[in-house]
């Protein structure tokens, strides 16, 4: 599981150098209440996901930080897909991998605070036993990643 937050935190990095943070989730318009209550309860972004770990992170269970890191994967899975399209085309267009790589860079600025609340989460997880347990699960993370139709080399 280290592995995969080290590499998440490369790719993240390079994923926000290519890639908007500001993304619009357009939810379908709900048919009667009970669907406008489940719209309503929205995943929550990585900011929060971060704050809550501050939080409360000493105290989850094994269960719980898996949970949340599930949440933040998941908010970061855009990203990450797209990071993953990214390589792809470049491994496709090697010819294209300069252009690719300078457009990384100009956008670079704009994309580091996911990669610090990444390495910020990572911290507070090593910090408890339970948190670095989770870590440590490269089978889970492994799973993980193929639930969110990850790339495995990611």
């Amino acid at each position: 599981m280290k592995k995969i937050f080290q590499v998440f935190v490369v790719a993240v990095v390079m994923a926000l150098g290519v890639t908007s943070c500001k993304q619009k989730s357009e939810a379908p318009a709900p048919a009667d209440q009970a669907e406008a209550e489940q719209v309503e309860t929205k995943q929550p972004t990585a900011e929060e996901i971060v704050a809550k770990a501050k939080a409360e992170g000493a105290n989850w269970s094994v269960d719980e930080w898996k949970d949340n890191t599930r949440s933040l994967m998941i908010a970061l899975s855009p990203t990450l897909k797209k990071f993953a399209d990214i390589l792809t085309a470049i491994d496709e267009n090697p010819e294209k991998a300069a252009e690719i790589l300078l457009k990384s860079k100009e956008l670079d600025e704009e994309f580091k605070p996911l990669d610090k609340l990444m390495g910020e989460f990572e911290k507070i997880a090593k910090s408890t036993a339970n948190g670095k347990a989770v870590l440590d699960d490269e089978a889970w993370g492994d799973s993980l990643k193929a639930e969110l139709g990850l790339p495995e080399d990611m």
